[in-house]
């Protein structure tokens, strides 16, 4: 498809991840029209963190909702994931990728310590039963759920006046959210980090949906950026 003039690009990501991805496409790309409208936040369940020797981290909500890292062992997803494990004190090692990624590292590192999985209530690749069905001491703890949101003024009324919207979606559970959105999104092309995204993403109807080449924030602003003029 032909690359779009300032296109608006809609960050559906929490306020601090959106702002970062949309200073990394300001690098890259052309002009543009950045619009934050997360489409959830996470919050706390109440959870209490049993005691653990190394961690397993699927997402950046995950750290910060664990305790300080202590120099503890973090075997995070990604590189994102990873660098703010580190920044809490962790010993993080990024599988680079997605959550069978993550499983591989881990079970080529078999750890002798005591792992724990501290995840959201909605998380892919059930990884506390793989690790454990491999031979590994492995628990989890669910410390966080998403509270979905909805499309703040500004992205309502880019729907209704923008000719071309470039909808980056980073999860499945985010392109299951944005179905609840009620808007149209038949003038948008959607860029999913992830085959498992762009299934979700299939039943917004966009006008065309690209996947990022690998399941990272680099890929996903890569992706973004051939789409602008």
């Amino acid at each position: 498809m032909p690359r779009l003039d300032n296109p608006v690009v809609l960050v559906t990501r929490p306020r601090d991840s959106a702002a970062q991805f949309v200073a990394a496409l300001t690098q890259v790309a052309g002009p543009f029209c950045p619009v934050i409208s997360p489409a959830f936040e996470t919050v706390a369940v109440g959870a209490e963190i049993p005691p653990f020797e190394a961690v397993i981290f699927t997402s950046r909500a995950g750290v910060a909702f664990a305790p300080s890292g202590q120099d503890r062992p973090a075997y995070c997803v990604g590189s994102a994931t990873a660098v703010a494990a580190r920044a809490a004190g962790y010993s993080a090692i990024s599988a680079a990728g997605n959550a069978d990624d993550l499983v591989d590292l881990i079970l080529d590192r078999a750890p002798s310590e005591s792992l724990l999985h501290i995840r959201g209530e909605v998380s892919q690749g059930n990884v506390r039963d793989r690790v454990q069905s491999a031979g590994l001491t492995c628990t989890e703890v669910i410390a966080y759920r998403k509270s979905t949101l909805t499309p703040t003024t500004e992205a309502a009324t880019a729907f209704a006046d923008a000719q071309n919207i470039i909808v980056p979606v980073f999860s499945a559970e985010t392109g299951s959210i944005l179905a609840t959105w009620y808007v149209d999104f038949s003038k948008c092309h959607v860029v999913a980090i992830s085959p498992a995204a762009a299934k979700s993403a299939r039943d917004l109807g966009a006008q065309s949906l690209v996947v990022a080449t690998a399941p990272n924030m680099a890929e996903m602003v890569a992706a973004t950026s051939r789409l602008i003029a």
